[in-house]
């Protein structure tokens, strides 16, 4: 089989290298058409009727001087099987074919591969509709992952390149740039709480100078180095006000003023989860867990992004234990 290699890493999302295409071994041709059933020989320039080749596999469907040509039904020996459009012994026009590992794709075919418009299913439950360029997904398209995560946007030899959208579970969206299936480029993440982030990526991590842009006005300057956040950062309050430095920094220039570090608190909150995500996004998931942590310290019990840094916590405490043997 052919895995794809990630689609993307958005803050520490899931990706897809679990999803799978399907062995395209048959996708070059048929076999030989040297057991074609009369009136089907190889003289006869149009007929229709079936046939079982040396191999075990069969057709059913018109041909051409001996080949499938036409609309037919191929069934290879390892239970795959192809209904749709031939031209000389190869898929080529519309056609579904459904694999022996219960993936299917339908859509348009190119002389054996797909090309065109489509749709791959995984039997997972992921599923890619949009285009594909000799059999795999290339130029405009959108895959919906098992767990409801989607990417939309532009791919390139099987990868997500160029612009597009990807939307994660809790509602919140990256939209910019990929390359080769990671964030690469400008582009901003976009929470349903109104807050965004705006930077650059290289090679799938946050890089140089990015800005959080908070709901209630407030900023927050930070400089990452490969993903990780580093100790310079100005926060800025939208009465100008400005404190240097972490957010620990941040939380102790307003530790004796209640009412503002009860409306700064969620976008400290919110910047811990995204760091976190970050961290879970390079597989450090004990440096994950501790910044899901400190996330939650700011944020109220009942309210829903609380209940995603549990989620978060689980996802990534399980992830300790698979590596811990636990």
């Amino acid at each position: 089989m052919k895995k794809t290699k990630n689609l993307f890493l958005l803050l520490g999302l899931f990706v897809i290298s679990n999803l799978t295409f399907a062995s395209t071994d048959n996708s070059a041709g048929l076999q030989p058409q040297e057991e074609i059933c009369k009136p089907c020989s190889k003289r006869s320039k149009y007929c229709k009727g079936e046939t079982t080749f040396k191999d075990g596999s069969s057709y059913k469907g018109e041909f051409r001087y001996g080949e499938p040509h036409g609309t037919g039904l191929y069934k290879w020996i390892d239970g795959e099987v192809y209904d749709g459009q031939f031209m000389n012994g190869l898929r080529h026009g519309r056609g579904r074919h459904v694999y022996n590992n219960e993936d299917t794709y339908e859509g348009e075919w190119d002389f054996g591969m797909m090309h065109g418009e489509g749709i791959y299913t995984w039997n997972n439950g992921g599923q890619y509709k949009g285009e594909f360029v000799e059999g795999l997904m290339q130029g405009k398209g959108t895959i919906h992952l098992p767990d409801g995560e989607i990417y939309d946007g532009e791919w390139k030899h099987g990868l997500a390149d160029g612009k597009g959208t990807y939307t994660r579970m809790d509602g919140s969206k990256y939209i910019g740039k990929s390359k080769k299936g990671e964030r690469h480029g400008s582009g901003r993440i976009v929470w349903k709480t109104g807050d965004y982030f705006i930077g650059k990526w290289k090679k799938g991590k946050i890089n140089k100078t990015g800005t959080f842009h908070y709901n209630n006005g407030d900023q927050y300057i930070s400089i990452w180095d490969e993903g990780e956040m580093s100790g310079k950062a100005t926060y800025k309050f939208e009465d100008g006000r400005e404190v240097q430095g972490s957010l620990q920094d941040v939380e102790r220039a307003v530790e004796n003023d209640e009412e503002k570090k009860e409306e700064i608190g969620p976008n400290l909150g919110l910047t811990w989860y995204a760091i976190a995500l970050e961290y879970k996004a390079s597989e450090r998931y004990d440096l994950a867990m501790e910044n899901l942590k400190m996330a939650q310290k700011y944020i109220p019990a009942s309210s829903d992004l609380n209940q995603l840094i549990h989620q978060q916590k689980e996802i990534v405490q399980k992830k300790i234990d698979e590596i811990e043997g636990l």
